[in-house]
């Protein structure tokens, strides 16, 4: 009968509540900035054809912006990423 009394050790608590919401918010910390720039895009797409429909020479100006945009991220990537030896 005492076999059936003993409690195996403590030792290893299971997991709460606290660790799933670290890891729910470490893959968010991960995912934010690419989810974030897929919207951008969204948004500057839906923009660009709103004004082709409106007036075509308007959709021009948020042309501009982004090939500008592109253009900076350009640059700055290239400056982080450099190839040895140059």
């Amino acid at each position: 009968m005492a076999y059936y009394d003993q409690r195996p050790p403590n030792d290893d608590p299971r997991p709460g509540c606290l660790d799933a919401l670290v890891i729910t918010r470490a893959v968010f910390a991960v995912l934010f900035w690419p989810i974030a720039a897929l919207f951008a895009v969204m948004i500057d797409a839906g923009i660009i054809f709103y004004l082709f429909t409106t007036w075509a020479p308007l959709a021009l100006i948020p042309i501009a912006i982004t090939a500008f945009a592109v253009h900076l991220f350009a640059q700055w990537d290239q400056r982080r990423h450099r190839p040895p030896g140059l």
